[in-house]
This record gives structure tokens, C-alpha cells and sequence, in this order.
């Protein structure tokens, strides 16, 4: 029997916060990078993604030159650092409640990031995800390059990335997929996926919601 695919995005759904804007706040916070050029930068692209209007290249180039020409292991430490003291914390008990039905199910589960890999893959191994797409890093001569690898999985292009995951997964089309988000940015796949549910969705998406009778849950 085929089995339902649950499709889950990461900020402001499953963690309380954005872990791209965390991560250049602790970068900051531990005085690895400076505080006046990245604070104000790291502010404006947070507005403008929660504006749906973000240019994606631009906020991509801005985050990752906090790893360019950093080698993975360069940055375990950091990393490890910032998953104990920054996300542990944001990792909304009741989003988890929601991972847990699904995983009861039977259910195949996928995480969905417009977040870079970098940050995503030690977070999806934390929360038990197999199956994971992300913006993807590009790394030249075993160094981060500082560029996306591929289509950053951000609107069109996180519909993208999860259609193409799922027929390389023998799912061919939408059918049995959920989908939880708080972002109208993810709204192309919301709109793609049998059952659309918005998560504690900011203003725009919780208006889509209501206007196309999509689920709204609000966690605490």
C-alpha cells in the first residue's frame, strides 16, 4: 500500500524562530563575525522574507560568507555550539507532537528548508529526518565556495526541489501529501500538495488560508 508523505518546513514551524537569522545572531553574539556590518543586514533580509518579497541570491551570498572558505570541518564545533545553545531551545514541543502522529502513521516524512544545508542537516538529524531538502552548498576543492549548489529551495524553487525528491522516491504525483508551513513564501507547494495546513502562518499566508478553506493550526 502506498504510504502518505508529510512534508514539514523547519522555521516558524517545527522551531520557535528562523534558524538563518539565529545563526548570523550567534555568529555575532560570539563576536566571529562583525556586529555592525552583519546585524543590520541580517534584519533586513528577515523582513524582507517575512514580506514574501526576498531576493534570495542576494540573502544567499549575505549568509554564506559566514562559511566561505571554511572547510565542513572548520565549522563542527560551531555548529555543534549553536545546536546546543541556540536551536535546542526554539524546538517547539507541540510541532513535535505533529512529527510524532505522523511517524505513528507510518507515514513518510520529508523536511523542507529554504534554510542552507549547512545548518539544516544537523537540525533534520536532530529531529529523526531521513529525508531532507534544503538550499544546497556549493563546496569547491573541499571549501565552501560561498554560493548555492543548485536552485535555492525557496517559493518555485522548494516546489522544485520537493517534486523532483518525491520522483526519485517513486511518488509521482501529490496525492496523500501534507504539507505544514508558516511562510507565504512556500505557497506554490501549499497549493500543490492534497492538504495544505498552515502553522502559526504570518499574515499573509493565514488570509490565503482562510480565503481557500485551508487548515490553520495554531501551536503554542
Amino acid at each position: 500500500m502506498k504510504r502518505n508523505l508529510a512534508i514539514f518546513d523547519l522555521d516558524n514551524t517545527i522551531l520557535n524562530g528562523d534558524s538563518d537569522y539565529s545563526w548570523i545572531n550567534f555568529l555575532i553574539d560570539i563576536e566571529y563575525v562583525d556586529k555592525d556590518e552583519y546585524e543590520r543586514k541580517n534584519q533586513y533580509f528577515y523582513d524582507k522574507y517575512y514580506e514574501g518579497n526576498l531576493d534570495y541570491d542576494e540573502w544567499a551570498e549575505f549568509a554564506l560568507s559566514t562559511i566561505k572558505g571554511k572547510k565542513p570541518d572548520d565549522l563542527e564545533g560551531l555548529i555543534t555550539k549553536f545546536m546546543s545553545s541556540v536551536i535546542e531551545p526554539m524546538i517547539n514541543v507541540y510541532a513535535l507532537r505533529l512529527l510524532h502522529k505522523h511517524h505513528h502513521n507510518n507515514d513518510v516524512m520529508l523536511l523542507a528548508s529554504a534554510t542552507n544545508s549547512v545548518i539544516v542537516n544537523p537540525i533534520a538529524k536532530r529531529l529523526g529526518f531521513e529525508n531532507i531538502v534544503a538550499t544546497e552548498v556549493e563546496i569547491i576543492d573541499g571549501v565552501y565556495s560561498g554560493k548555492c549548489k543548485d536552485t535555492p529551495a525557496l517559493g518555485l524553487g522548494k516546489l522544485e526541489k520537493v517534486t523532483e525528491w518525491m520522483l526519485n522516491n517513486n511518488f509521482n504525483d501529490f496525492k496523500n501529501t501534507t504539507f505544514y508551513s508558516d511562510s507565504i513564501n512556500d505557497l506554490p507547494l501549499l497549493a500543490a500538495v492534497t492538504k495544505p495546513i498552515g502553522v502559526n502562518p504570518d499574515n499573509k499566508l493565514r488570509e490565503e488560508c482562510e480565503k481557500r478553506s485551508w487548515e490553520i493550526v495554531d501551536l503554542p
